[in-house]
C-alpha cells in the first residue's frame, strides 16, 4: 500500500535548494585543491588518456567528447567540448594540459571549429606530471553515473596544478577565480615548504613571486597587497598590457600593444573599439589609425599617431589607454576550492599543505605497491633459480603426474601420491620441494629456452634488481626525509617543462592623466526654428551670413571652450558647454566614425533639449555665449511691464539651469545694453514707453525689478526692444517717436 507522507513545503524546499548548490558546487564548479581540477576536466583528461598517449595520433575532439560524456560525464556536449578547449589554448594556460590540433580560437576571441573538424591527445606534460602514477590510485576510483565503468576521484598530478593551471568558475552563492603561476617557481616554492613546513608566506613570496598569466603582461601591485592576497586567498590586482613604441617610417610613430593583460583575453575587439570611440570624443585627438596587426610572433594591436606627436603626449596617450580603455583591469584574485568536498578559501601556505599531504598519501600508496611487486618478483626469480638446479627432478615429477593439480601439489607440499618415479631415490628428493604457489605458477610456466647459460644469468640479474628496489623501497617507507628527497627529485625532473616568467610584477602606482590640451577653435553656432543645435565653420558662416540670419532663430560666434547661455520666456536660463555639442555632433556625422568639429549648413543638427532640462513647450528668447555678456549687463522686461539689469557675471555658474527672473514672470525680452542704450516696451493695448537703461535699477538673479510702465489691469507688455540711438526701432515704431520717461510711466498711446 502507498504510504503518503506529510513533510513541511518550506523546509522541503531549502534543503532541496541547498542539495542543488552543494551539488554545484561540488560537481562543477569549483577545483579540487589535490589535483586543481574541476570535475569535467578530469573526466576529459583521463578519458583523453584512455584514448591516446602524447607520441600516438591526435584522435577526433568528437570521440574524445563522446567518450567523456557517455562515460564521465552525462551532461551537454558543448559543456565537454568547451573545457577540452580551454585545456589546449596556450593563452590562458602557462603549459596546456592537451595538446591540440586545428583551430582551437585565438586570443581576441574568435572561437574554436566544430568538434568534428579538430583534434587533440594527452600533452607531454601531463603524461608526464599526471598519468604516470595513476596505477597507484585505483582504489579510490567510483563508479560512474550509470555504475558501468570506474573513474577517479583526483588525478596524483606531480605538481600543485591548482597554482600552476589556476581556475575560474561560478557556483551557486560563490565563484573562484585563481590565477597561473610559474611552474618552475611552483615546483621551487613546494620543494622549500617540503624542507621547511615552518615558512612563511612571506618567505615563499621571494621563491613564488605572483600570477604568471600565459598573456605575459605586468602586475601593478605592491608587495604588501601580494602578501595579503596569498595570506587569505582574496584580493585585487591591477593588470595591466606591456606596450613597445616603434618606428613606422615617414617620422611617424606607432604604440604597439606586444603583451596583452589577461583580463583582455577574448576582448580584443572591445578594446579597439574602446579606443577609436576614445578618438571620436577628441579624447586621442592625436591617433590617426587603430589596427590589430597581430601575427605568428604573437599579438601586436597598433594606435599609430599623428607626425610630430612628442614622447610626453604618447606617454600621455598610453596612460589613457591604460586608464579608459581597458589596458589596465582589476583581476580579483579568490582561491576558492574544494578540500574534503566543501568549499572553502585559503592561502598559499594551506594549498601547499594540503597538497603536500596528498603527495605524502600518493607515495606511501605508490612505494608501497611497488615494493610488493618486487617482493613478488623476488619470490619468484629466487623459485625458477631454484628450480634449476632441481630440473631433472621437476620434469620427472611432471612426467610422472596425471595432472597438473598433482604435480603443483608435489612442488608445492612434497605430496608424491600417485606420481611415478623413473629413478630410485628421486621419490625421497621430491618429499623435500617446498616452493611457494607463485613460485610454483612460475615454474608450471616456464619455458626450456630459460635453462640456458644466458638465461640464467639474466634471472640472477633479475633477482639482484628485484633486491636492490626492495631495499631502496623499504628505505622510502621507512624514513620521511627518503620519501622528501624522493618526491624533490621527482618535481626537479618537471622542471623541463618549466618556462621562463611571463608576467613582470611592479609596483607602478596610480596612473596620471593629463588633461588634453585643446586650442580653442572659432566657430558658429546655429539655432533653427524648430531648436536644433549645430556647429559650423567661422569661414562658412562669414560666407553665407545673410542665408544664416534668414533661415536661423540665433546665430553665435564664439569659441570651442566657451558656453551657450539660452533664456526662455518661462524665467529660466541654461548653460550648455559647447565642448559637450561638439562631441556629440563629431560622433553623430557618418555614422559614428567622423571625428571633424564641424558640421555643415545642410545638417539636421541636435536638439537643445538632448543638453538641457528645458521643457517642450519653452522658447528661446535669447542666446548669446557666455564670454559675451559676462562682462556687461544684461536687462530683463517682463509681460507684467517691470525691468532690471543683472549683471552678465551672476549667470557664470556651474548649474546647468537658473532662474533669470522672478519665479512667475514671464520674460518678453532679454539683451545685453550699455548705460546710455534705450530700452523701449510696447503693450497689448499700443502703450509705449522709452526709458534709458541707466535708470533701470541692477538687481540680482531672481528679483522681480522696477516697473517699466504703469499698465492697466487688463493691459500687459509684448514687446520690447534695446537701442543704442534714436533711429532704433521697437516693430515699425521709431524710438524717436516714443517719448523719453522715467521708469514707472504710464507710456504714450500710439498708432502703428
Amino acid at each position: 500500500m502507498e504510504k503518503i507522507s506529510a513533510v513541511d513545503y518550506e523546509s522541503e524546499m531549502g534543503q532541496s535548494y541547498v542539495d542543488y548548490a552543494m551539488s554545484v558546487i561540488t560537481e562543477r564548479a569549483l577545483p579540487d585543491v589535490r589535483d586543481g581540477l574541476k570535475p569535467v576536466q578530469r573526466r576529459i583528461l583521463y578519458s583523453l588518456s584512455e584514448l591516446t598517449s602524447s607520441d600516438t595520433p591526435h584522435r577526433k575532439c568528437a570521440r574524445i567528447v563522446g567518450d567523456t560524456m557517455g562515460k564521465y560525464h552525462p551532461h551537454g556536449d558543448s559543456s565537454i567540448y568547451e573545457g577540452l578547449v580551454n585545456l589546449a589554448q596556450n593563452w590562458k594556460l602557462p603549459i596546456p594540459l592537451v595538446d591540440p590540433h586545428g583551430n582551437f580560437g585565438d586570443v581576441s576571441g574568435s572561437g574554436a571549429a566544430a568538434m568534428r573538424y579538430t583534434e587533440a591527445r594527452i600533452s607531454k606534460y601531463t603524461e608526464e606530471a599526471c598519468m604516470k602514477d595513476l596505477k597507484f590510485c585505483k582504489e579510490d576510483f567510483i563508479p560512474n553515473f550509470d555504475g558501468t565503468e570506474m573513474e577517479p576521484t583526483y588525478l596524483p598530478f606531480q605538481v600543485p596544478n591548482l597554482l600552476v593551471s589556476g581556475s575560474m568558475g561560478i557556483a551557486v552563492g560563490m565563484a573562484t577565480n585563481i590565477p597561473t603561476h610559474n611552474l618552475g617557481e611552483v615546483i621551487d616554492g613546494t620543494i622549500a615548504y617540503l624542507e621547511n613546513p615552518d615558512i612563511t608566506t612571506d618567505e615563499l613570496l621571494d621563491i613564488i613571486k605572483g600570477p604568471d598569466f600565459a598573456t605575459g603582461g605586468i602586475i601593478n601591485t605592491s608587495r604588501e597587497n601580494l602578501l595579503s592576497i596569498y595570506e587569505t586567498g582574496l584580493g585585487r590586482l591591477r593588470v595591466r598590457g606591456k606596450v613597445e613604441i616603434r618606428d613606422i617610417g615617414h617620422g611617424r610613430k606607432s604604440i604597439c600593444v606586444t603583451e596583452l593583460p589577461y583580463t583582455m583575453i577574448n576582448g580584443t575587439e572591445k578594446f579597439l573599439n574602446t579606443v577609436a570611440e576614445l578618438v571620436r570624443n577628441r579624447e586621442l585627438p592625436q591617433v590617426v589609425d587603430i589596427a590589430d596587426r597581430g601575427g605568428k610572433d604573437g599579438e601586436c594591436l597598433a594606435i599609430d599617431v599623428k607626425k610630430g606627436t612628442t614622447d610626453e603626449e604618447i606617454e600621455n596617450i598610453i596612460n589613457i589607454l591604460y586608464k579608459k580603455a581597458g589596458l589596465e583591469d582589476t583581476y580579483g584574485v579568490n582561491i576558492n576550492c574544494i578540500n574534503n568536498r566543501k568549499p572553502e578559501v585559503m592561502g598559499l601556505r594551506k594549498i601547499l599543505k594540503l597538497y603536500t599531504d596528498f603527495k605524502t598519501d600518493i607515495y606511501n600508496k605508490k612505494y608501497t605497491k611497488l615494493l610488493a611487486e618486487q617482493q613478488d618478483v623476488k619470490e619468484i626469480k629466487e623459485g625458477l633459480l631454484e628450480a634449476v638446479d632441481v630440473i631433472d627432478l621437476i620434469i620427472e615429477i611432471l612426467r610422472g603426474s596425471k595432472t597438473i593439480a598433482m604435480a603443483k601439489k608435489c612442488l608445492m607440499t612434497g605430496e608424491t601420491e600417485g606420481i611415478k618415479f623413473r629413478f630410485k631415490g628421486s621419490e625421497m628428493d621430491a618429499k623435500e620441494l617446498r616452493f611457494t604457489e607463485k613460485q610454483t605458477d612460475a615454474i608450471l610456466a616456464m619455458r626450456l629456452s630459460k635453462l640456458i647459460g644466458l638465461e640464467i644469468e639474466a634471472l640472477k640479474k633479475e633477482l639482484a634488481e628485484a633486491e636492490r628496489l626492495i631495499k631502496k623501497y623499504t628505505k622510502l617507507l621507512g624514513s620521511k626525509a627518503e620519501m622528501r628527497r624522493q618526491m624533490i627529485a621527482d618535481m626537479e625532473e618537471l622542471k623541463k617543462f618549466a618556462k621562463p616568467r611571463m608576467t613582470v610584477i611592479q609596483d607602478l602606482g596610480e596612473i596620471k592623466v593629463k588633461k588634453a590640451e585643446e586650442k580653442p577653435v572659432e566657430i558658429s553656432v546655429l539655432l533653427d526654428r524648430f531648436y536644433y543645435l549645430k556647429c559650423i565653420d567661422r569661414n562658412i558662416y562669414d560666407k553665407n551670413v545673410e542665408q544664416i540670419q534668414k533661415d536661423y532663430r540665433f546665430s553665435v560666434n564664439t569659441m570651442t571652450d566657451d558656453r551657450l547661455i539660452a533664456f526662455t520666456d518661462k524665467g529660466f536660463a541654461y548653460v550648455i558647454k559647447i565642448s559637450d555639442l561638439v562631441k556629440k555632433q563629431a560622433k553623430k556625422q557618418s555614422g559614428g566614425k567622423g571625428s571633424s568639429i564641424f558640421g555643415k549648413l545642410s545638417d539636421k543638427g541636435i536638439q537643445i533639449f538632448e543638453f538641457c532640462e528645458m521643457e517642450s513647450d519653452e522658447n528661446v528668447i535669447f542666446i548669446d555665449a557666455l564670454s559675451c555678456i559676462i562682462k556687461s549687463n544684461l536687462v530683463f522686461v517682463t509681460d507684467n511691464g517691470r525691468a532690471k539689469r543683472t549683471e552678465g557675471a551672476q549667470f557664470d555658474v556651474t548649474r546647468k539651469k537658473v532662474a533669470a527672473v522672478k519665479v512667475g514672470d514671464v520674460p518678453v525680452m532679454v539683451k545685453p545694453a550699455e548705460e546710455n542704450d534705450f530700452v523701449a516696451a510696447r503693450s497689448e493695448k499700443g502703450f509705449f514707453v522709452r526709458v534709458k537703461v541707466g535708470d533701470i535699477s541692477i538687481q540680482g538673479k531672481g528679483a522681480g525689478g522696477v516697473k517699466l510702465i504703469k499698465l492697466a489691469d487688463d493691459d500687459k507688455l509684448t514687446e520690447a526692444e534695446v537701442g543704442a540711438t534714436t533711429d532704433a526701432s521697437i516693430g515699425e515704431v521709431s524710438f524717436s517717436r516714443i517719448k523719453l520717461c522715467k521708469p514707472g510711466n504710464k507710456g504714450t498711446k500710439l498708432r502703428v
